[in-house]
């Protein structure tokens, strides 16, 4: 019941920013429908390559986790499923770790590709100090923005680094463990539990982490490819700050961050001191057939899962 009502509530919120989206831009979806339809053949395939390599990506990275617990699944079935779905009963534990740790080591990935492109374009580019990012109700401008995003990146390590630490698992137990609540305690005992089973594959991690940049980077190219084949002009450099950024904001607990998604992306790449920045209509197209390219892969899967069926022990 209380997963029904939690993808219920995911799901309104969803239909909600959809719908406040489509109302706000009511009288530029005609526009947009226009540019969606003279859409360039040819970037659409490029972005639908871009993204395969994203899904193929992404289930390396999963397959990895879950071979380092002796979960083993090849990277195709991977590519059709999520990593909780494949855990036979008695290994939710060697699952949801992997899958918890997927997370984090995602989450600092791209947070590190933001960083890295975000320096050397303040670094190549004099235009760029002077751009300008409102976040939490602060204004931030030319280097201020990379030190917005080292402190996220920083903030990430350290979160990700406690999860292997004894001290923050003893102190975590200390200040929640006695909250029943949602069974905070106990889920956040689990988490510490199964993930420090990974401080011996230290290889294991760093491959994941190599790869969760591959992830952005696929992303970010699969995004700039839908632009492109609606005449978008912004530069591909800041679709690999911006594009980790969206990912991030897409947590929103929603359906895949659908509503969030696509408010994010006119909010970052409309802005009139980004270069080549984007009029709302193609922007607003653009997050729409980016939309469109996530559904058709979602079915995609759907169907070859259905087809396929669910492994239940350690195949390829």
């Amino acid at each position: 019941m209380k997963s029904t009502l939690s993808t219920v509530a995911r799901a309104l919120l969803s239909l909600v920013l959809l719908g406040l989206l489509a109302w706000l831009f009511r009288s530029k979806l005609g526009a947009s429908w226009g540019l969606i339809r003279t859409a360039g053949a040819g970037p659409l395939a490029l972005a639908a390559l871009w993204y395969v390599a994203f899904i193929l990506i992404s289930a390396w990275r999963w397959q990895v986790l879950l071979h380092a617990r002796d979960l083993r699944y090849g990277v195709f079935y991977l590519a059709r499923v999520f990593i909780a779905y494949t855990a036979p009963k008695d290994r939710t534990a060697e699952a949801f770790s992997a899958t918890l740790l997927d997370r984090l080591i995602g989450f600092t990935s791209l947070m590190f590709l933001a960083v890295v492109v975000a320096i050397g374009l303040f670094a190549t580019s004099a235009q760029s100090r002077a751009l300008e990012l409102n976040a939490f109700g602060v204004s931030f401008r030319g280097p201020g923005i990379l030190v917005l995003l080292c402190t996220g990146l920083v903030l990430l390590l350290l979160v990700t680094l406690a999860f292997f630490s004894d001290t923050g698992h003893r102190l975590t137990n200390r200040v929640f463990g006695s909250i029943r609540l949602l069974k905070i305690g106990a889920r956040l005992d689990r988490a510490y539990d199964a993930v420090k089973q990974f401080r011996h594959h230290r290889a294991s991690l760093l491959a994941s982490f190599a790869a969760g940049i591959g992830v952005q980077a696929m992303l970010a190219l699969s995004w700039h490819s839908v632009a492109r084949a609606i005449g978008g002009t912004v530069p591909l450099v800041y679709y690999f700050v911006f594009i980790p950024l969206l990912n991030i904001v897409v947590n929103i607990p929603t359906i895949g961050g659908l509503g969030v998604r696509e408010w994010a992306f006119v909010l970052f790449f409309t802005p009139t001191w980004l270069t080549g920045h984007l009029a709302q209509e193609p922007a607003l197209a653009s997050a729409l057939l980016f939309l469109a390219l996530d559904l058709v892969f979602a079915l995609a899967g759907g169907v070859l899962f259905a087809v396929t069926g669910r492994k239940t022990g350690n195949g390829v």
